[in-house]
């Protein structure tokens, strides 16, 4: 069996949703791909570079759902962008510490900046870069803490449910959507205030 770095992500992200991120092995992979171990550091050096290539087939396998709607103004379409992201996440276990910190492997799925039209009329690109960059380390600061309460879809650890109120088990969508006006409000006001340090 020829064996690519995509048939390796997806087997490990068919596995996370089994055993979690601390469960997961090369060596498990290499069981379900049925191969010895050997055979995927042909492929992988480590875990990282396996994380790296399941993130970037996680993003890769989204692409559709992340596609922005062209009717939509900017900053709506990058709330539009933190809820694909948020989704695509979600659709792992630990996908949002599988995704965190990574490296993309396939830089091609970027796309262009979510700010384009500002950035052609004069928005410093650094400054929008920055404002979108906070937005997105909020979505994956907010799905880690998320599925850390939630770790499997419709349940949540038991430590919490004596320690946590409702704003850690209430309504985590309307909790996300909160906090993304906050952020998004926040960026937008950085980016309008002149003279900030960039």
């Amino acid at each position: 069996m020829a064996l690519s770095r995509q048939d390796i992500a997806r087997s490990g992200l068919k596995l996370l949703n089994d055993v979690g991120l601390n469960g997961l092995t090369l060596r498990l992979i290499a069981a379900d791909l049925g191969v010895k171990a050997p055979a995927l550091y042909w492929h992988m050096k480590n875990k990282q570079e396996l994380l790296d290539e399941m993130a970037t087939q996680m993003y890769r396998d989204s692409a559709a759902q992340r596609a922005v709607p062209e009717s939509l103004g900017e900053w709506e379409g990058v709330a539009y962008g933190a809820r694909a992201l948020r989704r695509m996440m979600l659709a792992y276990r630990d996908g949002g510490k599988v995704f965190s910190g990574t490296y993309l492997a396939d830089m091609s799925l970027i796309g262009e900046h979510s700010l384009r039209r500002s950035i052609e009329a004069g928005l410093d690109e650094g400054r929008a870069s920055r404002a979108t960059f906070t937005v997105y380390c909020f979505v994956i600061g907010y799905v880690i803490e998320e599925q850390a309460v939630r770790p499997v879809p419709g349940e949540f650890d038991e430590r919490y449910r004596e320690t946590a109120g409702e704003a850690v088990l209430g309504d985590a969508d309307a909790r996300f959507e909160d906090g993304l006006s906050m952020v998004l409000s926040g960026a937008r006001g950085w980016l309008e205030t002149p003279g900030q340090a960039g």
